[in-house]
């Protein structure tokens, strides 16, 4: 046993031991390890359905923006920043460097899917009653052949009361994360995840910072990812802190999730307050695709779009109305002193 165990890990209440072999795990209390908090999403259907249309991944693109300041800003990740470098470019030159950083904008501004919680998993493989009683501890079988996604990779568990079943979706994740280690995710959920720190990291409205730890930490469908994730996106609508999350990855996500939990009057005030016509009008043709019995007449200009929503669907209509009539006035008195200006020019 001594020649063949690989590592040895003790930690409070948890011990691990790995047998290369055969590729055993044993843990003590175990079960407080695990936790399993499903969530409830208040959507009528399938999110990823929507997610994963062509229509609506173009249309969350450019709602989302692309402000290249904001996308390639310094981040403080703990590395040493490389200095500026200046250098003299011809125009053909320029242009490919453009369409490289376009390619780059594109990789981070991928979205994270906006995904059903999975089915907890229930797989009961063996019972055998005769070695009941035989360990206090499970036993945890894992396969770690190389190259096996982790999501397809056997893990089985014995329990001390004989059953083998299939082992649990956050079994199987700490199971490879011991294994197979992925940068960022840790064994352990961080605190920052638990509902009473969590609600002060939201106060700082630190939202691109909790969605992308989330990321880095849970599956797009675990319970938790939802839970954290749907918890942010509404405290960013409560807050009407959109603009944190404009030209970032997670702000098409939230869109969508406002649009399937029918919460989208405040975005799309703020997008009309801050006189972004284009993005409203791509908002509430995600709704038409959600709502596909709405769908309006192709022929609509963007405020005619806008207008046909607030007469029949809004649940905010006076909110939204004082948005829209204030922005035409703006929009008239900024009109009325381009044509003064032009006028005076000529004269």
């Amino acid at each position: 046993m001594a020649a063949s165990m690989s590592m040895l890990l003790s930690c409070h209440n948890f011990r691990h031991l790995a047998v290369q072999f055969n590729h055993v795990a044993k843990f003590s209390r175990f079960s407080k390890l695990l936790t399993n908090a499903p969530s409830q999403t208040g959507y009528t259907s399938d999110p990823g359905e929507f997610f994963f249309n062509e229509n609506i991944q173009q249309l969350l693109g450019r709602i989302t923006g692309r402000d290249y300041d904001k996308i390639f800003r310094s981040r403080k990740l703990g590395q040493k920043l490389e200095p500026p470098r200046y250098e003299l470019l011809t125009e053909d030159e320029i242009n490919a460097l453009r369409a490289e950083y376009e390619k780059k904008a594109d990789l981070k501004l991928k979205m994270p899917p906006l995904l059903q919680e999975r089915e907890p998993i229930n797989n009961i493989l063996a019972v055998n009653p005769e070695i009941q009683g035989f360990d206090t501890s499970k036993y945890i079988f894992t396969d770690i052949t190389f190259g096996i996604p982790d999501r397809k990779r056997k893990v089985v568990v014995r329990d001390p009361n004989g059953v083998l079943k299939e082992a649990s979706w956050e079994e199987k994740q700490k199971m490879c994360q011991i294994f197979f280690p992925i940068p960022g995710r840790k064994i352990k959920a961080p605190k920052m995840f638990e509902q009473e720190h969590l609600q002060g990291v939201l106060a700082r409205k630190d939202y691109e910072f909790v969605l992308d730890r989330a990321c880095a930490q849970y599956e797009p469908d675990d319970p938790e990812y939802i839970r954290v994730s749907r918890k942010t996106y509404d405290h960013v609508n409560d807050s009407q802190a959109y603009g944190t999350l404009r030209s970032t990855r997670h702000f098409g996500p939230m869109v969508l999730h406002l649009v399937l939990s029918k919460q989208m009057d405040n975005l799309l005030s703020y997008l009309i307050t801050i006189k972004d016509i284009a993005g409203s009008a791509d908002l509430i043709r995600v709704f038409h695709i959600v709502e596909q019995e709405t769908s309006p007449a192709d022929s609509m200009t963007d405020l005619e779009l806008i207008e046909n929503y607030i007469n029949k669907h809004a649940l905010k209509k006076p909110t939204l109305e004082l948005a829209l009539e204030t922005y035409k006035e703006i929009e008239k008195q900024q009109r009325e002193i381009d044509s003064l200006s032009t006028s005076q020019l000529s004269n």
